[in-house]
C-alpha cells in the first residue's frame, strides 16, 4: 500500500506541475507579450549602444566609473539580444540554439550584476575612502578579473553539467536559463541561486549599503560647507554634489525595481515548488524588467548627465542656441564624474 500511495503522489504532481507548466508557458509565449518584450530589449539594445559610442567618441568623458558602465551597457546589450532570441525560438525539444542561449545570458547577466556592484564599491571607495591612484589600478584589476572570469566559469560549468535549457518559463518570461525538472527541487533551486538569483539577492543589499554610506559621505561633507580638505571648495562642486546625491539614490532604487519581479517569481518558485500559481502580471513585469536594462542606464547615464546632454545638444541644431543657463550647473569635481 505504501508503494503504490507514493506511486499516486508522483503522478498527482507530476499532472499538476504539468498543469503548471502548461499555464506559465502559455502566458510567456502569448504574441503580444513575446512582442512586447521584443520591443523592450530593442530599446536595452539601443541604449546600451548609445552609452559605449558615448564613450568611444568623447575621450574627455573616460573615467574609470564611466568605463564600468560601459561593462555594464556591453551585458546588458547581450542579455538584451539574447533574451529576443530566446523569446523566439522553439524551446521544447532544449536544442542548442536553446542551450547557447542560456548560456551566454548566464554569463552576461552575472557580469552585469558584478560590474553593477563594483560600480556602487568603486564610488565607496573613491569618494569616503579616498583611495589613492595606485590602489584604485589594483581594484580595477580585480575587478576585471572577477567580473569576467566568475561569470564564465559559472556559464561554462551550467553547460557542461547541462544544467541549462528548456526552464519552462517557471522563473523565466520566454527566454532560456536553468532547465527544469519537477523531479529534482534541489539541483534545479541551487542551479538557479548560482546561476542569477542569488547574486542578484546579493546586489540588492550590497549596492544599497554602498550608496547609502556614500550619499551619508555627501551630506556630512556638505554641511561642512567650504573648509580645507573637503570635496566641495566651490560651489559648481556643491551642486554637483546635490545631483549626485540624487541619482545615488535613483541607481539602485531603478535596479531593484526591474530586477524584483524575477525575483519574486524565483522565491514563489521556490516555496511552491513544483506547482507555483502562475500569475500574468508578475510573469509581463519580469519579461519588462529584465530586458529594461539597458534603456535605464541610459536615461540615468546619459540623459539625466549634465555632460551627456550638452554633447548630444551639439548633434540637435535647435538645441545649439540654448545652452545651460547656469555655469555652476557644470560639475568639476572628478569624483562625480559619472554620477552627475
Amino acid at each position: 500500500m505504501e508503494v503504490i500511495s507514493r506511486v499516486l503522489l508522483q503522478l498527482t504532481t507530476t499532472e499538476a506541475s504539468s498543469t503548471t507548466v502548461h499555464a506559465q508557458e502559455q502566458i510567456a509565449e502569448e504574441p503580444p507579450n513575446q512582442i512586447l518584450f521584443t520591443a523592450v530589449a530593442s530599446l536595452s539594445i539601443l541604449g546600451s549602444f548609445i552609452i559605449v559610442s558615448t564613450f568611444l567618441l568623447w575621450p574627455d568623458l573616460r573615467t574609470n566609473a564611466r568605463l564600468m558602465i560601459v561593462f555594464i551597457s556591453v551585458c546588458d546589450f547581450l542579455v538584451a539580444s539574447f533574451n529576443i532570441l530566446g523569446i523566439n525560438i522553439e524551446k521544447k525539444l532544449d536544442n542548442e540554439i536553446c542551450k547557447l542561449q542560456a548560456t551566454v545570458n548566464i554569463a552576461a547577466i552575472l557580469s552585469s550584476f558584478f560590474w553593477t556592484l563594483y560600480l556602487s564599491l568603486y564610488f565607496y571607495l573613491t569618494i569616503c575612502k579616498k583611495i589613492t591612484v595606485r590602489t584604485e589600478r589594483v581594484t580595477m584589476w580585480l575587478f576585471h578579473v572577477t567580473a569576467w572570469g566568475i561569470p564564465l566559469v559559472i556559464a561554462l560549468v551550467g553547460y557542461e553539467l547541462n544544467a541549462v535549457g528548456n526552464p519552462h518559463d517557471m522563473v523565466s518570461s520566454g527566454w532560456c536559463w536553468i532547465k527544469y525538472s519537477p523531479t529534482k527541487r534541489n539541483e534545479t533551486i541551487i542551479w538557479m541561486l548560482i546561476a542569477g538569483k542569488g547574486w542578484e539577492i546579493l546586489a540588492y543589499i550590497a549596492i544599497s549599503v554602498f550608496y547609502v554610506l556614500v550619499k551619508v559621505k555627501i551630506r556630512r561633507e556638505l554641511k561642512c560647507g567650504f573648509v580645507p580638505g573637503s570635496h566641495f571648495l566651490t560651489l559648481k562642486s556643491v551642486e554637483a554634489a546635490k545631483k549626485a546625491d540624487l541619482k545615488l539614490t535613483l541607481i539602485p532604487v531603478v535596479f531593484i525595481f526591474l530586477r524584483i519581479w524575477g525575483t519574486i517569481r524565483f522565491i514563489r518558485f521556490w516555496a511552491y515548488f513544483p506547482e507555483p500559481v502562475a500569475h500574468d502580471w508578475l510573469i509581463i513585469l519580469q519579461g519588462i524588467g529584465d530586458n529594461s536594462q539597458g534603456f535605464a542606464d541610459f536615461v540615468l547615464f546619459c540623459l539625466f548627465t549634465n555632460n551627456i546632454r550638452n554633447k548630444f545638444k551639439q548633434f540637435i541644431p535647435i538645441c545649439r542656441h540654448y545652452p545651460e543657463k547656469d555655469p555652476l550647473l557644470r560639475n568639476t569635481n572628478l569624483c562625480y564624474g559619472a554620477v552627475d
